[in-house]
C-alpha cells in the first residue's frame, strides 16, 4: 500500500519518526509522499526524502510548495527558493496549493494569486501538482482552465461531492481520500469514493491529521492508511491485491520522477529517490 500525502515533516514526529516509519513499513506501506506547505516544511520534506532511515521505512519522496492557508507568504523570494527545491533529489512534485474558501482568511484573491503562480511554474517545468480544494470547486476549476493546466495532478484529502470529483477526473486529475472517509458522518463522501474510477483513485493519511477509525482523535501516521484502504476495498468490492497494485500504479503515474527512480533503484539495488 501507499500513502500519497503525509506531513512527516511535522514537528509532532520529531521524537519518534524512525519508529513511525518502521510501523509503516511493517504495515506494508511501500511509498509515502511528504508534502510541504511553506518554505520551512518544504525544506524539511526534501531533507527527509534524502535521509537514510535508522530502520525499515517506506520509500519517501518530497513535494514542495505553499499551501492555501499560507498563501499570503508567496513572494518572488519564496518562488525563487521553491524553484530551487524543485531541482533537488527526491522532489517529485509541487504543492500543496489550491483554494480553501471554508475560512475567510487568507482572502480569496490572495489564494488565487498563489495558486496561479504555482500553476505557472508547474506548466513551465512540466511537473505534477498536489492540490488542496475545499468549498471552492467552481473557482478552482476555472483557474485550472485559464492556466491550461493539463496535469498530472491530484485533489488531495478530497471532501467534495460527486460533481467536483467528476470535474477533476475529466481534467485528468487523481482524487485522493483520507481517513475522513472512515468517519461515521462521512456516508456521502464514501459514496463519492465508491464511484471514483479506480484509475483516478488514491489513498492517503494527511498525517499527523485526520486519523481514520479506529484511531480517530489520535496522531495519524502513514501506517493508518491501511484502515482507509480496507474500507474502500470493502465498499467498492475490490480485490485487495489488485487494489493495492492499482494504488501504487496510480501513484507512480502521478509522479513520473518517482517511477523513474524506482526503476533505477531496482536496476542498481539502491534505495528509491
Amino acid at each position: 500500500m501507499i500513502d500519497s500525502h503525509c506531513h512527516l515533516n511535522d514537528e509532532r514526529f520529531d521524537e519518534d519518526r524512525d519508529l513511525v516509519l518502521s510501523r509503516a513499513a511493517e504495515a506494508g506501506v511501500t511509498h509515502a509522499v511528504v508534502v510541504g506547505y511553506d518554505l520551512a516544511s518544504s525544506r524539511r520534506a526534501v531533507e527527509l526524502a534524502n535521509r537514510t532511515p535508522q530502520g525499515p521505512s517506506p520509500n519517501l519522496a518530497a513535494v514542495v510548495g505553499v499551501s492555501t492557508h499560507l498563501a499570503a507568504e508567496w513572494s518572488d523570494t519564496v518562488e525563487e527558493e521553491i524553484r530551487q527545491l524543485l531541482g533537488m533529489p527526491g522532489v517529485v512534485g509541487l504543492g500543496e496549493t489550491g483554494l480553501d474558501f471554508f475560512y475567510p482568511e487568507p482572502a480569496r484573491e490572495i489564494q488565487e494569486r498563489s495558486l496561479a503562480a504555482q500553476l505557472e511554474i508547474a506548466n513551465e517545468l512540466g511537473i505534477p501538482v498536489v492540490f488542496h480544494l475545499r468549498e471552492a470547486a467552481t473557482e478552482f476549476f476555472a483557474i485550472l482552465d485559464r492556466a491550461r493546466f493539463t496535469g498530472p495532478g491530484v485533489l488531495h484529502c478530497f471532501t467534495g461531492d460527486e460533481r467536483a470529483m467528476r470535474e477533476g477526473v475529466a481534467r485528468g486529475l487523481l482524487v485522493s481520500f483520507s481517513g475522513i472517509v472512515t468517519f461515521k458522518k462521512a456516508a456521502d463522501l464514501l459514496g463519492v469514493a465508491k464511484v471514483t474510477p479506480l484509475r483516478n483513485l488514491l489513498v492517503e493519511t494527511d498525517a499527523p491529521y485526520l486519523a481514520p477509525a479506529p484511531h480517530r482523535g489520535k496522531r495519524c501516521e502513514p501506517s493508518h492508511v491501511i484502515h482507509t484502504a480496507e474500507l474502500l476495498i470493502r465498499a467498492r468490492g475490490e480485490d485487495p491485491l489488485e487494489f493495492a497494485q492499482a494504488m501504487e500504479s496510480n501513484l507512480l503515474r502521478l509522479f513520473p520522477k518517482l517511477a523513474s527512480a524506482r526503476n533505477q533503484a531496482r536496476a542498481s539495488g539502491a534505495r528509491l529517490v
